[in-house]
């Protein structure tokens, strides 16, 4: 994907990660059905902090932007949590509180999107309870 994206001159070529296998060379659907659409977007820059990084709102208004222009999601029904200044904080509980308002608005036939930018890790599954990860 990575090639495609600069043999087109693209400005930004993101790294796409996933815990699933994903073909990029086919087309992706997410909306499948004709239910609600709601999105939780999560961008993280660490203002002020060290390792502040520098394109993670624009990638969240990106992404809403396409979930609204594209996929006809409604404004509001998309949950933006940025550290900007302007939405709300992307605290721990904000975004599990993100999160738990999704799944309990949702029923079978809703698409529900989310979407994180920001620094990501990994931790050592240690008592087994994850084996599936």
């Amino acid at each position: 994907m990575r090639e495609i994206l600069s043999s087109k001159d693209f400005e930004q070529i993101p790294q796409l990660t996933s815990s699933r296998y994903i073909d990029v060379n086919e087309t992706m659907q997410i909306v499948k059905g004709h239910g609600a659409k709601r999105a939780l977007l999560i961008g993280i820059n660490y203002v002020g902090q060290n390792g502040e990084l520098s394109g993670c709102h624009n990638d969240v208004l990106n992404i809403k932007e396409y979930l609204m222009d594209v996929l006809g999601f409604e404004e509001d029904n998309i949950m933006v949590l940025m550290d900007d200044g302007i939405h709300h904080e992307p605290t721990r509980d904000s975004i599990l509180s993100g999160y738990r308002r999704l799944v309990a608005e949702s029923v079978a036939g809703d698409t529900v999107f989310c979407h994180y930018s920001g620094h990501g890790g990994r931790l050592v599954d240690d008592d087994g309870k994850y084996p599936h990860l």
